[in-house]
């Protein structure tokens, strides 16, 4: 009897949450394309070769992307190792 009291309520509720979600929705006319007419402006650069510095920089000082690149492999195979190991249980007298 609670059983079916309870789909019942359930199932008042999601037809009013249904009800008032499509009221809302049809009271405000949303169009499909609406945020594309905006007008999109973006800031003016003034590096105009920010890129090629930058890959110009790691080219030149290449040992410090391999030292990064070597403590990342490290630290990955630390996280393993550690996920890997067993549990030790002290055994008590």
């Amino acid at each position: 009897m609670k059983r079916d009291l309870g789909k019942i309520i359930g199932m008042i509720v999601s037809a009013f949450a249904i009800l008032l979600l499509g009221r809302l929705v049809l009271s405000y006319g949303l169009t499909v394309f609406e945020y594309l007419r905006t007008r999109v402006e973006f800031v003016q650069s003034t590096a105009a070769n920010i890129g090629q510095q930058a890959s110009s920089f790691l080219w030149t000082y290449r040992v410090l992307d391999v030292l990064a690149q070597a403590f990342l492999v490290f630290i990955a195979a630390a996280c393993c190792i550690a996920m890997l190991r067993e549990e030790r249980r002290e055994s008590s007298k």
